[in-house]
């Protein structure tokens, strides 16, 4: 068993974990949201995303030109996420099949830069307890795992949008690891402007731990009298975006009508900002996300219960891990908490987690060596899981294929009544929201069961049917 470990390279465990990252990206069609953002954004109306909007106004995006004029729309009706949306759009309108394969680099790319952000290290020093490392803490601490990678709409808003966070703040650590560094790419400073635009016009849990980050850095470098014009561009173009995201009409629209017309069951309008909704927040939202990732804590507990600091490294987990704990903090602070949101939370903890492993690495290798039957125990309960997603997802994916076969067979009728999607109850235990299960499919993964809810709307409106409706579904 010890040289069938030692004969495992880190691309063999990336290239495997891609593959079925594929495969899941796959069995997955449009699906919610998804029709949604197939339309050009009705900013005259009550948007796309409110039960009972007026199936006749809706346009589907038939060109580029279309998404830009959605996201103004959208911008001034519903929200400022404009780079992750102008992604759905652009995907929804091209087909499932090009976000598959442009979902797999994004996600490689996510996992490349937390490993250049939180070792500074080159590819030629990376192993395989750091991917397996990496992987890990994004399989089994991050939120909402199949909302926030897979599913088209919430892919592109968590995972793409931290992507870019996590691009723009590189080159700082960079150069925080390694000071000496000079950036010799030509125009490099207008990229890196690029950029931080995108990074602060993201998503806002996101972004704001990447001013709380990026702020850190500048003042560590000015203090080193090392402080260089690409990061003052940088830093400046970061709040330019994060202001263009944050003060969008959209935000304050969007409470408006979302109070007015369906107001939130958890936190009532009457009741937001009050300690009802602090509670309320911590309750759903802070506490599961901060319990999923309280393990990356341990490689930094380790750290610095060991005694031997390095202040470069002690400040660099610091401003990382504080980062991560902004993020909840704020969400405590938004009208509600969704546990996807605390996505980017877990990124940034795993890049502090990473660095303080990076110092204790020989003891971890030590330590497994030695227990290389703990390692295959957990390996097979990683495959084991990831397995479990597969069929899960393909039995997801078999029961919309059998639903589009009964619409097409009863595509004229006036109102069509299908099947609720079912996932088992097993799955759902083991699996919990890594992968779908009924409680996202119940509230906003699956169409309503009334003619007036949104997702069934669009997806008639989009499949060119009259109405379509899920049968009743008791739900505990």
């Amino acid at each position: 068993m010890n040289k069938f470990f030692r004969q495992i390279s880190w691309q063999i465990i990336f290239a495997v974990f891609l593959g079925i990252f594929f495969l899941r990206n796959l069995s997955l069609p449009i699906i919610a949201d998804d029709y949604a953002y197939a339309f050009i954004w009705d900013g005259d109306g009550l948007g796309n995303l409110l039960n009972g909007i007026d199936a006749n106004r809706l346009q589907r995006v038939e060109s580029f030109s279309d998404i830009l004029y959605s996201q103004w729309q959208h911008y001034f009706t519903w929200g400022g996420r404009t780079i992750a949306h102008i992604f759905v759009q652009f995907f929804v309108w091209q087909g499932r099949i090009f976000f598959d394969v442009a979902n797999i680099f994004v996600f490689a790319a996510l996992v490349l830069l937390i490993f250049k952000v939180g070792t500074g290290l080159t590819l030629r020093e990376m192993n395989k307890t750091y991917m397996a490392f990496i992987l890990a803490g994004i399989y089994f601490c991050t939120p909402s795992l199949i909302i926030t990678t897979v599913w088209l709409t919430g892919a592109c808003n968590y995972l793409w949008m931290c992507t870019l966070e996590i691009l723009f703040l590189l080159p700082f650590a960079l150069k925080y690891w390694q000071p000496k560094k000079q950036f010799l790419i030509p125009n490099f400073t207008f990229l890196i402007a690029l950029a931080a635009l995108m990074a602060g016009w993201s998503i806002e849990p996101g972004a704001v731990a990447t001013i709380s980050v990026a702020s850190l850095f500048v003042i560590y470098f000015w203090r080193k009298k090392n402080l260089e014009l690409w990061m003052k561009v940088g830093f400046l173009f970061l709040l330019i975006g994060f202001a263009l995201l944050m003060l969008s009409p959209g935000n304050f629209h969007r409470l408006e009508i979302t109070n007015a017309y369906e107001p939130d069951d958890i936190v009532p309008p009457d009741a937001q900002w009050t300690p009802q909704m602090f509670l309320t927040n911590f309750v759903v939202g802070f506490l599961p996300v901060f319990l999923r990732e309280a393990i990356l804590f341990v490689p930094i507990i380790i750290y610095f219960a060991r005694g031997k600091i390095s202040p470069v490294v002690a400040r660099f987990i610091l401003t990382f891990a504080g980062a991560s704990i902004l993020i909840l903090l704020v969400m405590l602070c938004s009208p509600e908490f969704p546990q996807r949101a605390g996505f980017p939370s877990t990124i940034f903890l795993l890049i502090g987690s990473l660095a303080a492993l990076k110092e204790i690495l020989p003891s971890v290798e030590n330590f497994f060596r030695r227990r290389l039957k703990l390692v295959a125990i957990l390996a097979a309960f990683w495959s084991l899981s990831l397995l479990g997603c597969l069929v899960v997802e393909y039995d997801l994916h078999c029961q919309l294929q059998a639903r589009n076969e009964f619409i097409a067979a009863h595509k004229n009728d006036d109102l069509i009544t299908v099947k609720p999607l079912e996932i088992p109850d097993l799955a759902e235990k083991f699996l919990g929201t890594r992968t779908w299960n009924n409680m996202t499919l119940y509230w906003g993964g699956d169409i309503e069961p009334n003619t007036k809810g949104n997702r069934g709307i669009t997806f008639a409106r989009y499949h060119g049917l009259k109405k379509i409706v899920v049968e009743e579904k008791a739900f505990e």
